[in-house]
Order: C-alpha cells, then structure tokens, then sequence
C-alpha cells in the first residue's frame, strides 16, 4: 500500500473514533447518555421530541451537565507522549481523541409550551497519525440557545400528540492550542502543551444558526407508542460543517403499569457542530417505577460513524412530588464521568 493511501485510511479511523464526541448534550437530564429516550423524552429538554413537551409537569426546571468523554487510555497515553517517547505514537492513534463538556440550562414548562435558555462549552483535541508528521488539534465551541417551542395531543383523549421547537443559536468557535507537529523525526514536541489540553476558554468566530425541530408521537394499541423527530430541518453551514436534517424513530411499549421499555435509532447520518463528520446513534432504554415518588432509568446508547462505533451505559434517579422534581444522572466512562442534575419547582 502506498504511503498516500494509507496516510488517508489513518486519518478516516482516527476521524471516525471520534464519534462520542458529537453526542448531542443531554440537558435536563433527558436523554439517552443518562438512560432516558429522545424520542420518547420527559418534555424537559428542548433539543428532544416537541411532541412530548405535553409530558413535563407544569414548572420552572434548572439543569446543569459536566463531564469528560475519552477513547480508552487517552490520557495515560497523553501524559506518556508528552515526554516525546515515540512508542506510544502507535497506540495514541488508537486513543485519538477526548472532550470535556459542559452545559447550563433554565426552563419553564406549561400545558404543552417550552420556553428555555441553555449554553453549551466543547473542549476537545484530536491527535492526527499522520506517518510523516502526526499533530496535535484543539478545538473549543459554545452555543447561547434561545428555544421556544409546544407539543401534545390535538386534543383530549387524542391518541396522537404533535410538537414543533425553534432553536435560535449563537455558536462561537476557536483553538484551545495551537498544533503541534513534529519536532524531531519519532518523536511530538508537547513541551510548551498545557499539563490539560482540554483547559481552553477562547474563541475567535461567531456565527447564528436558526432551527426548526418537529416530532410525532402516535399511540397505536393500548401500551404500544410510534415516534418521529426531524431535528434541523433547514440545511445551514456553519464554518466547515454541514448541518442537515436528522430524522429518528422509535417504539415505546409499556411493561406491566410500572416500566416503560424504549428503543429508537437515527434513520440517516449527518453532521453536527462542532467537526465535520457525519455520525449516528441508536439506544435502547428501561424506565421503571420503583415507587410513586420515585422512578429509575438504565440505558445504552451505540454512536457510529461508518464502521466505527462506540457503545455507553447511563442511569438515572428521579424523585418526584407534587411541587418537585430532582433529577440525577450519571454515564460511565473515564477520568470524569458524565454526570447531570435537574431541579424543578412550581
């Protein structure tokens, strides 16, 4: 095989193991990261199916996401290369990436409406194998997100429910750190690298996205629910990537009166800020009722990209009263898990 070749097949994998990082943000502690649905969400959280807005009870919600997602060994690997040894440049290609989110979110939630206002930060860095000089990228975006949007039956009793959601967002992009090339021959020069890569704060670029979101939710025997969502259905270009529609169905069924068995899948590829590479998801997920004031959620979700894939566990607790909500959730993973928190009052 000739060197342009496979200079191009390495980088397609490395690209391609980079899949979880494009996960959309579980806000409000609603989605499959933390064993929930997106097709079949709470209602809480604005980037989910429109149509199940009607499903939040009636309140002011308050959401907060933090944590670190890595390919296996990315950071002992990190820490080795940095001393400039040429053996773990190898294994490095295999553990390419890591990113570290975080994410802010205040709602309000009343008969089928959903008025809410979030922030995303992304810090995360690509290590690129090329064989003639491999290199080190950082990138960091954020995104302020005015969503409005409502969803629910048509009307009482209906066994169909409807939704739509506008998003208005304001993207900022930039480098957290230069790339680093080879200094010598075998051997990265991260000397002047920060000890935390994903420690980054400025952006240079700012761009606005305008989205329309749009979701169905069709009962179809007694405990037996269809769902659709169509999320950026304007086709945008922000700086280098494409964002188009996304479309997404699933099959709710109901086990017994207290759990709730969801699996879902995205039915095409696309892209989505912050890289330009094209990723898609399926989960499956397990909500049971392990009282009235309390409910817990398990669930997997599978990311891909071409033949790539990676596959994550997360879970749930959620407390309940007539006038509160607390919700936690937690996904495996490296370093520093991630973990979310969501507290409702009316």
């Amino acid at each position: 095989m000739t060197a342009k070749p496979l200079l191009a097949r390495i980088v397609f994998v490395a690209s391609a193991v980079c899949a979880p990082l494009w996960a959309q943000t579980p806000l409000f502690t609603d989605g499959p990261a933390f064993g929930g649905s997106k097709v079949f969400s709470e209602g809480m959280n604005p980037l989910a199916n429109p149509a199940r807005f009607g499903q939040a009870p009636t309140g002011y919600y308050f959401s907060f996401v933090d944590g670190d997602q890595r390919a296996q060994d990315n950071k002992s690997l990190l820490a080795a290369t940095t001393g400039g040894d040429p053996a773990t440049l190898p294994a490095l290609a295999n553990a390419p990436w890591a990113q570290r989110t975080r994410a802010y979110g205040l709602s309000s939630a009343k008969n089928g409406a959903n008025l809410a206002l979030t922030r995303e930060e992304f810090n995360s860095m690509l290590f690129t194998p090329d064989p003639v000089a491999p290199s080190m990228d950082g990138r960091r975006a954020t995104v302020d997100r005015l969503s409005v949007g409502g969803g629910g039956p048509a009307q009482q009793g209906s066994t169909t429910a409807m939704g739509v959601n506008l998003r208005v967002e304001r993207w900022a992009a930039g480098e957290i750190f230069q790339p680093y090339k080879l200094a010598t021959p075998g051997a990265l020069n991260f000397a002047s690298a920060e000890s935390d890569m994903l420690n980054g704060t400025g952006t240079s670029n700012r761009s606005w996205n305008l989205a329309l979101d749009a979701g169905l939710v069709l009962e179809m025997a007694q405990g037996v629910r269809l769902g659709v969502t169509a999320d950026q259905i304007n086709p945008k270009h922000l700086w280098d990537v494409y964002l188009q529609p996304q479309f997404r169905a699933g099959l709710q069924l109901d086990l017994g009166q207290l759990a709730k068995l969801s699996l879902e899948s995205d039915l095409n590829s696309v892209e989505r800020m912050p890289f330009p590479v094209k990723q898609q998801a399926s989960a499956a997920s397990l909500r049971f009722g392990v009282s009235s004031a309390a409910a817990l959620l398990v669930g997997v979700e599978r990311r891909k990209i071409e033949d790539a894939s990676v596959t994550r566990a997360g879970a749930t607790l959620q407390i309940r009263t007539s006038s509160l909500l607390l919700a936690i959730g937690f996904q495996a993973g490296q370093d520093r898990p991630m973990k979310s928190a969501t507290l409702m009052v009316n």
